[in-house]
């Protein structure tokens, strides 16, 4: 019995669903230690007692890392990450001031890589590979439900309908989970799952994105529920029918979700048109500003050193903006507290320059074609199928999502793509041993 427990207490998946669960509790738990710009948390502990756990258990894996088929994975957005280690160069020359919070930010970056390592390395069955994507399904749907029991008592009805909640989360990052909850459910309604399956995380995912109102998760969500759409529908290069009917789809669901947002928030619209108010407009505002780093920097001014004073505080490029939105309320927040640019792509687009911007597309489209070999070979009749099919719309659920939201380590939706892209990298391991 002693004997069955430890080997339960020392399951390697076991700790790396709670690495995870860490990541999601990790807002409302204060910094263990704080030592200039490294901050050193409680996720920081845990993956830390994972290391030892995980490699106890399966310490060969290390040696053959750079045959491994998570190698394999990683190893096509290795130039981009050490380009962004050798940005940090351009920051010393940029802005020295803020080196150590930029090395700080990158460790943390190469830290949720290695966090990916040890769910690799958890992976020995099929098992592991189903106890780890539940965990990460049943600990989403956890902090959704638990947000919404933590909003909904303390506001109004006035209130709900025009304000943002996030829980215990941001409300980006609420949105955020809660739209992954709806791609789960209609995936495993797809694959004919019993009711109570699919219409628990739909309900909670659907009224944790109206609580948070979150314009870049709804947009997620049905950017991925196309691509699951066009995934299914196999189109062939001579079904014109097929085509239009899928425009037109296209058409009538972005005109739903435009309705959508207008209810939602519908000053954001209005100020968008007029340049005038709301938050995208402050978004549009960004993404110039982006381009106009770029434009002056093409090789990029070092990672994280976009959102300085040094950058945006330059005369010219101030001259620039008050050109086009010195009436937005949010420009006033850029020129007296520089902001981060609210979006990955034009964040590594400012930060790391046409060079960073290659490397990360090149990254992308290699690891685009490994998973699409590995569905490829996955057997129709497999458990796992359903569990794949959302780790792909979930990562491209986060691709989209990522347009609103710049690139950090240690983060949520960082940590997702992470494990997805691991659990990947197990599946292919199972594949190639024949343990499927």
């Amino acid at each position: 019995m002693l004997i069955d427990l430890f080997v339960y207490l020392t399951y390697p998946a076991l700790f790396s669903s709670l690495m995870i669960c860490f990541v999601f509790l990790n807002p409302v738990l204060p910094p263990v230690i704080e030592i200039r710009e490294f901050t050193f948390r409680y996720i920081d502990a845990a993956t830390l007692l994972a290391i030892i756990f995980v490699l106890l258990r399966n310490f060969r894996v290390l040696y053959d890392l750079f045959k491994s088929e998570w190698w394999g994975v990683w190893v096509n957005l290795l130039p981009f990450l050490a380009y962004m280690g050798l940005s940090l160069g351009l920051v010393w020359i940029y802005v020295p001031s803020v080196l150590w919070a930029s090395v700080a930010s990158y460790v943390r970056v190469l830290i949720t890589v290695l966090m990916g390592l040890l769910i690799y390395m958890s992976i020995g069955k099929e098992k592991d590979i189903n106890f780890i994507s539940k965990s990460i399904l049943l600990i989403g749907l956890v902090s959704v439900m638990v947000g919404i029991w933590y909003t909904i008592p303390f506001i109004s009805k006035e209130e709900i309908l025009v304000g943002r909640y996030g829980g215990f989360l941001s409300i980006n990052t609420f949105g955020l989970v809660g739209g992954l909850l709806v791609v789960w459910s209609v995936v495993i309604r797809m694959h004919r799952k019993p009711f109570l399956f699919w219409s628990v995380p739909l309900l909670s995912g659907m009224f944790a994105l109206f609580l948070s109102k979150s314009a870049s998760s709804i947009l997620a969500v049905f950017g991925s529920l196309l691509f699951l759409r066009i995934y299914f529908m196999n189109i062939k290069p001579n079904k014109y029918t097929q085509f239009l009917r899928l425009m037109l789809e296209l058409i009538v669901g972005m005109i739903f979700v435009i309705i959508i947002l207008w209810i939602l928030r519908p000053s954001h619209f209005i100020g968008l048109v007029n340049l005038s108010e709301g938050s995208w407009s402050g978004r549009l505002m960004l993404g110039y500003a982006a381009l106009r780093i770029f434009w002056t920097h093409p090789f990029g001014v070092g990672w994280q050193a976009s959102k300085t004073e040094a950058i945006f505080g330059d005369p010219e490029f101030q001259k620039d903006l008050a050109r086009f939105f010195g009436q937005l309320p949010e420009y006033h927040m850029v020129i007296n507290q520089p902001t981060s640019l609210h979006n990955m792509y034009f964040q590594i687009l400012a930060e790391l320059g046409i060079v960073g911007s290659l490397l990360f597309i090149y990254g992308l489209l290699r690891i685009a074609k490994i998973i699409s070999n590995i569905l490829k070979e996955l057997p129709q009749g497999s458990s796992l199928r359903e569990l794949a099919l959302f780790w792909t719309t979930g990562l491209v659920y986060l691709l989209i999502w990522w347009n609103t939201n710049p690139l950090y380590g240690g983060h949520i939706e960082t940590v997702l793509a992470v494990s997805f892209l691991s659990l990947f990298a197990g599946l292919w391991r199972l594949q190639k041993r024949g343990l499927l």
